[in-house]
């Protein structure tokens, strides 16, 4: 079987995408449980955990809702799975407070700025997470195997304690 091209850049951006995927389960367990193998999370690590959720939570809504000004080499879930479309009513309502006050420096920054609080940190893991699920479950064949091989080399890495199946 010859695969197109695209077919072949999509199947080697899984190892990426799942890496992805690792970074924002493994950041949001820590941010939410407060906690990584049994040790408090110190200041100023805490915050640096807590930035790293909230772009990790920024990178995975863009993959599956699409970023909002796209460039062509873009991965987004839609390459993978085009016929469902995401809603992420939580990230969307985020989006804003989290570019204007973590991911770039701005004059905006302290107007009306937005506490993203412990219930929004939890709905923002639970919406994406269970995105990610949905994704899982309309993968064809073709990138399914992949990204079930992907998932089980996460397994036996830094992400081991931390489950990245659909």
């Amino acid at each position: 079987m010859s695969l197109t091209r695209a077919v072949k850049a999509r199947r080697k951006a899984i190892r990426h995408i799942v890496h992805d995927y690792g970074n924002f389960v493994s950041s949001a367990e820590m941010v939410i449980n407060g906690a990584h193998l049994g040790r408090a999370l110190d200041p100023p690590i805490n915050t640096h955990i807590g930035h790293a959720f909230y772009l990790n939570c920024r990178k995975m809504a863009d993959f599956f809702a699409g970023p909002a000004k796209r460039v062509p080499d873009d991965i987004v879930a839609g390459d993978y799975v085009s016929t469902i479309t995401f809603k992420l009513p939580v990230s969307d309502k985020w989006r804003v407070p989290i570019n204007k006050q973590l991911a770039h420096l701005t004059y905006s920054r302290d107007q009306n700025p937005k506490e993203i609080t412990r219930v929004a940190q939890r709905e923002l893991y639970k919406e994406l997470k269970d995105a990610w699920k949905v994704f899982g479950k309309h993968l064809p064949k073709i990138y399914r195997t992949r990204f079930d091989r992907e998932i089980a080399l996460r397994a036996k890495s830094e992400f081991t304690i931390y489950d990245l199946g659909f």
